[in-house]
């Protein structure tokens, strides 16, 4: 890590965040009631800067009302690498780990998906407790499969979503990408999984190697399989953006109760 890169981590270390969080393709909002107090660009950073459309590149330290007086202080990583764009683990691990390393000990991962059954509705956030991995090579016949957290914790989160969550525990399913799925792909991985993306497995892995707490919040914004573009996700996530943005908060201190005492 150069001397840029040090001192850029050295500006979030200080801000001391509570807890960060990651934002897919067009999911970039606000938390409602925050204000943002500085920004660091992903280069400035060292980590691997995406070039796909719906993603800033850039980490913003915000901080939200967390009432009497008390503030919930934010990092925000406003886009993501992925896989197909060409970065490897160690580059796709980066930006956690080095958030690790800043002394976050929670993480919000949050990303736009397609529905692999019924129950996972389009413009709805589904929270997972697993994800997953389809990127690698499984280890044997069967996938590997990282926990986020129990069943049980991301049933609260849901709840506390309310109507725009589904209200079950869901598993995402990680793929490489960057096509969208066929009919028969889809039928062959919803054996593993409510939803299916091109993310988060890296992130979640790094979080579990460093002891980061995770809660992932996939925002349904197609139907796999349907015939769809990139920009068709996009327009998708501007709407979702407003229900992760109105949600936030509340998925936040649903998601660690303890957190409330440390403000």
């Amino acid at each position: 890590m150069g001397g840029e890169s040090e001192a850029a981590l050295a500006r979030v270390a200080a801000w001391g965040p509570h807890l960060a969080a990651v934002y897919g393709s067009g999911l970039w909002a606000l938390p409602e009631g925050g204000r943002v107090v500085d920004e660091v660009p992903y280069d400035a950073l060292g980590w691997p800067a995406g070039s796909v459309p719906g993603h800033l590149n850039l980490l913003k330290l915000a901080s939200v009302p967390a009432g009497d007086d008390r503030e919930l202080r934010l990092a925000l990583a406003c886009g993501r690498p992925h896989r197909y764009e060409g970065w490897d683990d160690d580059e796709l691990e980066l930006p956690v780990r080095a958030l690790a390393a800043a002394g976050v000990t929670r993480l919000l991962l949050t990303n736009s998906c397609g529905a692999l059954r019924p129950e996972a509705g389009i413009g709805r956030a589904v929270v997972c407790s697993s994800v997953t991995d389809l990127q690698r090579p499984p280890v044997g016949d069967t996938p590997e499969t990282l926990p986020l957290c129990c069943d049980e914790v991301a049933v609260r989160v849901a709840a506390a979503l309310g109507e725009g969550a589904a209200q079950h525990a869901g598993a995402y399913v990680s793929v490489c990408g960057p096509q969208f799925e066929t009919p028969a792909e889809v039928a062959w991985l919803a054996r593993y999984g409510d939803v299916v993306g091109m993310s988060a497995a890296p992130e979640a892995r790094a979080a579990a190697e460093t002891g980061v707490e995770c809660c992932l919040l996939a925002l349904v914004a197609n139907v796999a399989a349907a015939v769809g573009s990139h920009e068709d996700v996009l327009a998708a996530g501007a709407r979702l953006a407003g229900l992760l943005a109105a949600g936030f908060t509340r998925a936040a201190f649903a998601r660690w109760p303890d957190l409330q005492g440390t403000l």
